[in-house]
């Protein structure tokens, strides 16, 4: 009688290769699965922006450790995200456009990335790129979403800076254009206006004043002066002037020119001013700092209208770190030197847009009266020609304040403590 060993010796034995073959083969996929997540682990973990696996719920199951990262989240763990809705994650406004996106992806529509305002546990906002997309089972339908979130808040200011930049380019380029065609007209005109007003003037040398046509000769030289000193002011808004420079103390030419700015006072506007003794000292032209200031002083007063308040003039000394926290005229001023004059007018009148600021300087154009406007033009002219800046802080109901920045003396730059 045979063994029973000896009969299903070849069986047992077949049995036993394909068992080893299986167990080898399963040991070679466990390798391989190892491996595979072992490269993803080291991928979401290397990842610069964070990967978050969803239910098709959208409930989280899974962030990489960038998400504590961007979300601010330092000292917590990722468990602290698991099981929450990913819209916690954005701005109550933008979730209606975050599920709405979800909806058309789960339709079979195509998406591109999509920008959110990202939302912290602390309540700060950021500017986050989405893009996703569904994981599917073997029949192809849903069972889970894989997020890929990144941080655009850099890239987002850098967009911002660049288009601030190109909008100063252009208001540079424009500029630019507008004051070479400005100074051409009015040099033409001053020269046109030099050969009717000697003409006039050798007419009424002609004429006895009893003369019926005297009187409207004199009227027409009047005219032309206004003319002319209209052209002036244009050319002074241009920068182009050619007066002399010297050493002047801020303070002594404003305390100067205080008589002259009381009188255009009204009854309900009250002036007070802050000049300290010695003040600092510029090269300057006397007759120009006195017109900035006139002009500033002027359009701090239009500023009240009908109202009752007070004008603030202030002198004191500033420094280059000090300057350019605000909007700022020229546009492309830079500071070329370590201390400068400050000459402040501060009025707590109507206020000024934000939309008007960047026009405030542009020849005859007036939030108030028709017609009006050179004045502002004049000081940035004035400012031009002394290699200064000036600073405009406003807001509607609440006030200006206009602060110009012209460079000290090198020969007369005092200890900061005595032009303060």
């Amino acid at each position: 009688m045979l063994n029973a060993s000896v009969l299903f010796s070849p069986f047992l034995h077949q049995t036993n290769d394909e068992l080893a073959r299986e167990i080898a083969e399963r040991k070679l996929a466990d390798d391989a699965l190892r491996r595979s997540e072992e490269r993803y682990r080291s991928i979401v973990k290397a990842s610069p922006d964070d990967i978050t696996i969803t239910d098709v719920e959208g409930r989280i199951l899974m962030v990489s450790p960038m998400a504590v990262t961007i979300f601010g989240c330092e000292g917590k763990e990722e468990e602290e995200f698991l099981g929450r809705p990913l819209t916690d994650f954005i701005i109550p406004e933008d979730r209606d456009r975050a599920l709405s996106q979800v909806a058309r992806k789960r339709q079979g529509i195509a998406t591109g990335a999509a920008e959110y305002r990202g939302l912290r546990p602390d309540g700060s906002t950021f500017d986050i790129e989405v893009n996703s997309e569904f994981i599917r089972d073997g029949n192809g339908s849903p069972t889970g979403m894989v997020v890929i979130v990144r941080d655009i808040t850099q890239r987002k200011q850098a967009e911002a800076e660049r288009k601030k930049l190109e909008a100063q380019n252009r208001q540079l380029q424009k500029a630019e254009s507008l004051r070479c065609m400005a100074g051409a007209i009015a040099h033409h005109f001053n020269n046109q206006l030099g050969a009717v007003m000697a003409n006039l003037d050798l007419a009424m040398m002609e004429l006895s004043q009893g003369a019926s046509a005297h009187a409207k000769i004199a009227a027409a030289m009047k005219a032309s002066h206004k003319a002319a000193e209209m052209s002036g002011l244009m050319l002074a808004y241009l920068g182009q002037s050619f007066d002399k420079h010297e050493p002047l103390d801020l303070s002594e030419n404003c305390r100067q020119t205080l008589p002259k700015l009381q009188l255009l006072m009204s009854a309900d506007v009250v002036l007070d001013a802050d000049l300290p003794s010695p003040g600092p000292v510029i090269m300057a032209n006397a007759n120009q700092i006195q017109q900035l200031l006139t002009n500033l002083t002027t359009n701090a007063l239009e500023a009240f209208g009908e109202g009752r308040g007070a004008i603030h003039l202030c002198v004191k000394t500033a420094f280059a770190e000090d300057i350019l926290t605000g909007h700022h005229f020229p546009l492309d001023w830079q500071p070329q030197n370590y201390a400068y004059a400050s000459l402040e007018v501060t009025d707590a009148g109507c206020g000024i847009e934000e939309k008007d600021i960047e026009k405030l300087f542009d020849p005859f154009f007036s939030t108030k009266f028709a017609g009006r406007g050179m004045g502002l033009a004049v000081v940035l002219g004035i400012v031009r020609v002394h290699s200064g800046v000036v600073m405009v802080e406003s807001e509607p109901g609440r006030g200006s304040t206009f602060r110009v920045f012209l460079p000290m003396s090198e020969d007369a730059i005092r200890q900061p403590n005595t032009a303060l």
